[in-house]
This record gives structure tokens, C-alpha cells and sequence, in this order.
């Protein structure tokens, strides 16, 4: 297997938040985002385009062509960073996810230009961003992500614009609340239609936001996939900032091959509320344990965003989860780390490597206090060999380069520019910054 393949090029379709297509999340940090364009620049869009043409558009044949050939794509430098550094990728992750589709498959189907015959290799795996509608307004997300940032977005910069992969998206007034018109492809029919027509083939479906539970037309495509007896086929996957879990889905979720939701709980208690503004804790703590009881088919983990707000307290919360928060499920099945955690590679402000030297090394501190006290505490053996894991990881990615120069400053000016737009203090909230700020 070469070090650089990955199946999702083949296999794999996925959409923005406004729509438009692009090869991979994870590409989202690079200057073009990832995303998948017409000879004329314009990206194509999941709500007016043809969903396969865009599959043997330029960049993706591009890609296909040097994993084949054993080379990183500009698009894949996520990836490339994390497994330099002993993090867990994407690309392993998918590698896992579809041991049959192999190499020596993908040589097969594509030809010497990259491309493929999409009638003969249809979609089988879709990431789908169901618009920038959320009830949170995230310190590490922003207007493309959540339509509750508007308000605060406004105060923050003084402007009612914004940039996306399409163009400048214009914010307005409509009654008492703020609005764009650039996220409603959720609600295009052609979308839907061709999505429907490809149910048979889908085995993986990926949801997030904004807020995928908050779209009533993603319970509509659950139904549908019920109703033609496909959902005993296909594998549901969600990130979903566990605000609401509504019966009705449960009930849905029961009749599907497997359900696999990636709680995004970034900390417990104030961290959490002030990371993930205006969550409550109690409440999604709640949720938590439900689904934590839910039915068999339905697995669960803790997606730990780690930014610079929280990596010192991801140590508290791996304890609360060991030993305070009695789960049964989550996180608890073979394999899994304590949590799943991920890096926020951006912003670059709240990216760990910002931070400066002095709080790194006593961050690094804390987290070998923490393999030593695992090592004190009656838990299991692999337990111990996760921890060390988890503290390798994160220590080797904060250390192995520095934003501090110049992201510490923008750190420090919008941290205060929004405290005081949420009335919140992050020294209240993470006291080890005392020092810093």
C-alpha cells in the first residue's frame, strides 16, 4: 500500500456548508480549500450541478494521479502533517474504513488521465455539510460554519461580508435577526433527486453543519433510505454538537446496518459552555447518556476539538471520563483512544502552536503528571498505553513548530474582543493563562 493512497478520491463525494464540492474536509486548510472547480473557475455546486460530472473535474483527477504514483497532493498536507507528527489521519482512518478498496482496485478504474467511469464506480460515501444552520457560535468556527455567529461576527469585524469559496457572502437584516441567502441549497429538489437516485449504492453517508440535527430534510432522506430497504445497507456517520437528540431519530437510527455519532464535546462544564457558546453543559451531558444507552447498532465517541482555549483542560476531562462519567459505550469499544480527539489546524490564532514557549512546556508538564497519574490509578493496561499515546501526540504537534510570533497578539486581541461581546473571561474560565494575558 503507498504511504500517500487514499480511497476517498474514487469512492467518495462531499459538500461545503454553502454547497460547493470539494475533495476532502480535510483539505478545507489549504488555499483552495479543497474545492472542486469548473475550467472557468467557479466551483461546482451540489445544489444546481451534475453530482458526477464534478467527480472527473481537473483536481481530482490530479489527485488520483499522484497518490498512484506515491506523491502528497497540496490538498492531502493535512494528513501528511499529522502523520509526520504520530497523529492519527483522515487517510488512515478512510484506509481502515475500506480495506477492499485497495491500490492495486484503484489502478484498475482510472485511467492515464485520472479518471474514472462513474457509472461503472459510483459514490459510495458521502460527506454532506448541511448548510452553515447552528444553534452554537464556536470560538474556533465562525459565519460559514454557524448562522449564529452573525450578530457577533458584525461586532467583532464591523462588517455585514464575508468570504467564502464562491464569493463574498453578504449578510442582511431580515426582522430581527441576520440572514444570508448563500446556504439554502439544503432545500434544492435537484440535489435531493440525485442523491435519492443513488441510494442503492451508498454504504457510508456523513452528516454535519452547522447543526445536522436542526435539518428536517436529512429525516426525510432517512426515511426515504427506510423505505426502499436500503438502510440495512448503509452506514450513517454524524457530527452533531449533542444540543438535541430528538426520539424521532433514535427510532429512525434502529433500522440502519450501523449508526456512528461523533459528539463534538470539547471539555465539560465552563470550558465546554465557553469553547462552544451558548451550549449547556447539564444538557448535553444529558444527551450524552442517552445515547450512551441507545440501541446496539448505534456507537458513539467524544470528538475533542483541541485548541489553545482547552488543551491544558483535555487532561481534566480524560480523568471526568475515566473515572467520573460511568459511559458504557462511549469511547468504550475497541480501539477508541479515551477520547477522540482532533487538531484545530485553523485557525491559525487558536491552533496549540501558538502558544507561548513557557505555557507549552508547562502544558507538556501537565500531561506527563497525567501518564503518571494513569499509571497509579487501577485502569486497565491499554489504558496506560493510550494515554501515552494521546500525550505523544499532542505534546509532538504543539513542540514541533511555533505560531507564536506571529498569531499570540491576534490570540490575545480577538479573545478580548469577544469576552466582552459574550461577557465571558477566559481567565475565569482556563487560569492558566494568568500569566500570558
Amino acid at each position: 500500500m503507498s504511504d500517500t493512497f487514499c480511497p476517498i478520491p474514487w469512492i467518495f463525494q462531499a459538500a461545503r456548508s454553502n454547497g460547493d464540492i470539494r475533495i476532502c474536509c480535510q483539505a478545507n486548510i489549504t488555499k483552495n480549500q479543497g474545492v472542486i472547480r469548473k475550467s472557468d473557475g467557479t466551483a461546482y455546486n451540489v445544489g444546481v450541478d451534475n453530482l458526477n460530472e464534478a467527480r472527473n473535474a481537473d483536481l481530482i483527477k490530479n489527485v488520483r494521479l499522484n497518490m498512484l504514483s506515491g506523491k502528497w497532493s497540496e490538498e492531502c498536507g493535512r494528513c501528511r502533517n499529522e502523520e509526520e507528527n504520530g497523529l492519527s489521519s483522515r487517510r488512515l482512518y478512510e484506509e481502515k474504513n475500506w480495506p477492499d478498496f485497495t491500490l492495486q482496485k484503484a489502478q484498475k478504474i482510472t485511467n492515464n488521465l485520472g479518471e474514472i467511469d462513474t457509472d461503472i464506480n459510483p459514490v459510495q460515501y458521502y460527506d454532506l455539510r448541511f448548510g452553515n444552520f447552528c444553534n452554537l457560535k464556536c470560538r474556533m468556527c465562525g459565519p460559514t460554519d454557524s448562522d449564529t455567529w452573525y450578530e457577533d461576527w458584525e461586532k467583532l469585524t464591523g462588517k455585514t461580508t464575508y468570504k467564502e469559496t464562491s464569493g463574498e457572502v453578504k449578510i442582511y437584516r431580515k426582522g430581527n435577526k441576520l440572514v444570508s441567502d448563500a446556504y439554502n441549497w439544503v432545500n434544492n429538489d435537484s440535489f435531493w433527486n440525485q442523491l435519492y437516485n443513488n441510494v442503492q449504492n451508498i454504504e457510508h453517508v456523513y452528516f454535519a453543519g452547522g447543526e445536522p440535527m436542526l435539518i428536517d430534510r436529512h429525516y426525510d432522506f432517512l426515511q426515504h433510505c427506510i423505505d426502499t430497504d436500503s438502510a440495512k445497507n448503509i452506514i450513517v456517520e454524524y457530527n452533531t454538537n449533542m444540543s438535541t437528540l430528538p426520539p424521532r431519530v433514535i427510532d429512525l437510527w434502529k433500522k440502519f446496518k450501523q449508526v456512528r455519532v461523533g459528539a463534538s464535546i470539547d471539555g465539560y462544564g465552563k470550558v465546554l459552555e465557553y469553547q462552544r457558546n451558548p451550549a449547556k453543559w447539564n444538557k448535553l451531558l444529558k444527551n450524552l447518556y442517552t445515547l450512551d444507552r441507545s440501541p446496539p447498532n448505534i456507537m458513539g465517541w467524544l470528538a475533542f476539538t483541541v485548541t489553545a482555549y482547552n488543551v491544558n483542560h483535555m487532561i481534566d476531562f480524560m480523568k471526568w471520563k475515566l473515572t467520573e462519567s460511568g459511559f458504557k459505550k462511549l469511547n468504550c469499544f475497541k480501539g477508541k483512544p479515551i477520547i477522540t480527539f482532533h487538531m484545530a489546524h485553523h485557525p491559525k490564532h487558536l491552533n496549540i502552536r501558538v502558544l507561548p514557549d513557557d505555557l507549552k512546556k508547562q502544558i507538556v508538564t501537565n500531561f506527563d503528571n497525567f501518564v503518571d497519574w494513569i499509571e497509579d490509578t487501577d485502569l486497565p493496561d491499554n489504558t496506560k498505553t493510550k494515554a501515552k499515546d494521546i500525550r505523544n501526540s499532542v505534546v509532538s504537534y504543539m513542540t514541533s513548530e511555533s505560531y507564536y510570533n506571529e498569531h499570540w497578539d491576534y490570540f490575545k486581541n480577538y479573545t478580548s474582543a469577544l469576552d466582552k461581546i459574550r461577557a465571558e473571561s477566559l481567565l475565569d474560565v482556563e487560569p492558566i493563562f494568568k500569566d500570558y494575558i
